[in-house]
Parts: C-alpha cells; structure tokens; sequence
C-alpha cells in the first residue's frame, strides 16, 4: 500500500501560523541572528482515498525530492536543493536561515532531472508563466513513471522565532480504474447486434504543468499555488461536489492540435505536443491516439477484433444485458482544465478541447463513440468506477455528442403556370461556333 509523502521543515520549536500570509517584514527587516531550519521528510502511514470509491492501493513512491527556495528579502540567496530519498523513509537536510526572512519553499517530488535543471534560478513570475515554456513540467520528457509520479507541495515560514512547518505533496496525476463495461441496451435496435470493444481511451491529455498559479510567496501555504482556487461543484467528474478548480491558461494563439518548443537542458530542448491524444474536432469515425510507450499504455487500452478480443455481445443473442471485464488504470495529468462546467452535447465548432474518458465500441461493424467528460478531475485522486454500462447507440464523434436539430417543413403544392413558347431556334456558325439567337425579336 502506498502512503502520502510528507515534507517536514522542523526548526527546533512551534510554528504561529499567521492570519494574513501576506504579512511580514519588508526589505531591512533581517537581523544577525540565525535560526538552524531541518528538514526531514517522512513517509506517513495514511493512504490516498479515492473520492466517493474504495480505498485503491497505489504503488508510486518517492524517488526524488528537488527544493526550491525563495528568499523574500534577499532573493539572490534563492536555492535549489536536490535530496535523495533515504531508504529508512527519513530523509532530512538543514542550513540556516537570518531572523526576520521569509522563505517560501516548493517543494517537488519525482522531477525528471532536466526538468529540475530547467526549473533551477527561476523566479517565481517565470514559474508562474502561462504563455512561454520557460518553466513548465512537460509529461512526455520523463516526468511520469506509474511507479513515481510528480508531486508538488509548499509552504512558507516567518523567521520571527523557531518553529516548525510541514508540506503535503500531492501528485499531479488522476487515476481512473474501469472494472467492467456492460451493455444493457433501452435500445431495442441493439438486441441481437454484434458489438465488440475497439478502445478505451483517455482523450486531451494535457502534456505539462505550470508549476504556479501565483508568483507571491503569500501562496505558498495553500493549495490554490498549485491547483486554483477551491470551489463547490454541480457537474464534476465523479459527483464530486467540492474541490480545486484547477486550470492552465492556455498560451495565446495556441492550436489544441498543435505543439510547443522548449530550449531546455537535454530531453527538453525539443518540440512537445500541447495535448496528448487529441480528439478536438477530429471528423467522424475517428479516434485519434498519439501516445507512444509508457504514456499510450496509461491512457489507452484496445482490442484486437479480428482475434476476437473484445467481444461483448454475439451476433444473434438477444438477451438483455452482457458485461465484459476491462481491469484497467487509466492515467490523467493536472493541466488544461476548465473554469465552468459545460455539457457534452454540442455542435462541431463549439465542441471543447478538455479531457475526456472514450469507449469505442463497434456495433455491427460500425464505429460509436461514448465520450465521458472528465469535468474537474482532482489531483491525488483515483477513480473507481466499477460498472460503465451502454443504452444506446453512441457518438459519430469520438469528443462530443452533436446537437440534433429538428427542422419542421411547411410545403405549398402551387398552381400550375403556363408559359407559351412560339418558336425556339437552334444552330450554330460553322466556322465561329457561335450559337444562333435563340428566341426571335417580338
């Protein structure tokens, strides 16, 4: 079973939490003393919780813990500290600290190590950059394993005294485990039809993070420095009714179907796709999945036809409901989200870019799509959905239901009008080829 990862800063004492974070000393403020500030990070015995499911056993752990330290009076003291994980799960580090700073540290687990040279020396405004890939965590550069995933967590500290302060990490990723799709049509045009299961996707992935939503160190306690802003929910992936509203702007001018280029330290110093598997307006019948290696494997499962692999109902039977197991962890990442809940339904132009759980099935033959919007789904969580059950027909479109208009046709049969022709002339210059004049002059 795997536990949350905590981070302790412990400087020999009890932290005061102040009402106003924004509070503090402004420049001049420091003074000579110095203050020995520990850090230790623990592995605490308190597993992750999937909302509104079971408990999901993960086995990710900590394989990496990059710090970031921000000085507020003194910013050319800023720091990176990269920590290796000591196997009896207690890792600690220390260095010292005048009275009066104010350290906002940001705390990440699990970087892959040209993403943590390329976050190291940058401020906070370039941390917090929504439109220039100066400092983002791009997922396709290394930065996922299903055994070590990226967290994040951070938390400031007034030197006034000695106390202590602790950063939960979170990880970036969602997960989604599908136990069996069933089909149990409302349907009647279903009964006896041949349907099998192509594919099962995770759609609009986004493939990188900025790692802030804040450029103050007066964020640096709560969760919004990451995630946004939390908010109560009407329409959220799971029936969630609370959580972070976590967003990514999207750079101006982007293209959902388009791509980014990094001048970053080795695997970054390349071209990276905005999303991965993208379906935004993909026409009919297609279901586009781009992911290669590990990352197809977390956000893509299909099934071989021709061999008879996912087969859920048989031509012929006309029973009313059939299942079929799937077992299968699907990987999202926290990135392009949405600002509002929004319907599935919707014209071709208006259709939306943000993820998207897709079943595939083929029904005599035919490709439907089941797009599931994955509207809010929330960091460290797993999704247990143990039944996705079919009633119908599905989509033509792999990342929306269109909108069917009705149309109501009033149709007039008119009178019959007459028209009398006297004397029509055909023919044509044999040497001009121009037609003679048709009509003769009244």
């Amino acid at each position: 079973m795997k536990w949350l990862m905590i981070l302790f800063m412990a400087l020999s004492g009890v932290l005061t939490v102040s009402c106003n974070k924004e509070a503090g000393p402004m420049g001049g403020g420091l003074t000579d003393e110095e203050h020995t500030l520990t850090i230790r990070v623990v592995s605490d015995r308190v597993r992750t919780k999937a909302l509104n499911s079971d408990d999901v056993p993960i086995t990710d752990g900590l394989h990496r813990l990059d710090l970031y330290v921000f000085h507020e009076d003194e910013p050319l003291l800023d720091e990176h500290i990269v920590l290796e994980p000591d196997p009896s799960g207690i890792t600690t580090y220390s260095f010292k600290e005048k009275k009066g700073e104010r350290l906002g540290v940001l705390a990440i687990g699990n970087l892959d190590e040209d993403t943590a040279k390329l976050l190291e020396g940058k401020t906070l405004a370039q941390l917090n950059n929504d439109n220039d890939p100066e400092a983002w965590i791009v997922l396709s550069a290394n930065n996922f394993a299903t055994d070590r995933i990226v967290m994040v967590g951070a938390n400031d500290y007034q030197f006034t005294k000695d106390g202590n302060v602790s950063i939960e990490l979170r990880r970036l990723m969602y997960r989604i485990d599908i136990g069996k799709i069933i089909v149990a049509p409302e349907n009647e045009e279903l009964l006896g039809k041949e349907i099998f299961v192509k594919n099962i996707a995770m759609t609009n992935v986004c493939n990188y993070f900025v790692p802030l939503k804040s450029d103050a160190i007066g964020h640096f306690y709560t969760w919004y420095l990451f995630f946004g802003n939390e908010r109560a929910f009407t329409n959220a992936f799971g029936g969630i009714e609370r959580g972070f509203k976590h967003y990514t702007n999207a750079p101006n001018s982007w293209d959902p179907n388009g791509s980014f280029v990094m001048e970053g330290p080795g695997k970054l110093n390349d071209t990276f796709q905005f999303i991965i598997n993208s379906n935004y307006k993909k026409d009919s019948g297609i279901l586009n999945i781009d992911a290669k290696g590990l990352l197809k494997d977390v956000t893509h499962q299909g099934y071989d036809n021709s061999l008879g692999e996912g087969l859920v109902v048989e031509s012929g039977d006309m029973s009313d409901s059939h299942s079929m197991n799937v077992g299968k962890s699907f990987y999202g990442y926290m990135g392009r989200g949405v600002f509002n809940e929004y319907d599935i339904v919707s014209d071709f132009s208006k259709q939306n870019e943000y993820p998207k759980l897709v079943i595939e099935l083929s029904i005599d033959g035919k490709s439907w799509f089941y797009p599931i919007p994955l509207i809010h789904p929330q960091p460290n969580t797993v999704y247990k959905i143990d039944n996705i059950t079919i009633k119908d027909y599905g989509s033509e479109y792999s990342n929306f239901f269109p909108i069917k208009y009705v149309v109501d046709y009033t149709i007039k049969v008119a009178e019959w009008s007459e028209i009398t022709i006297e004397n029509m002339n055909v023919g044509a210059d044999p040497v001009t080829g121009e037609p003679v004049e048709l009509y003769d002059e009244l």
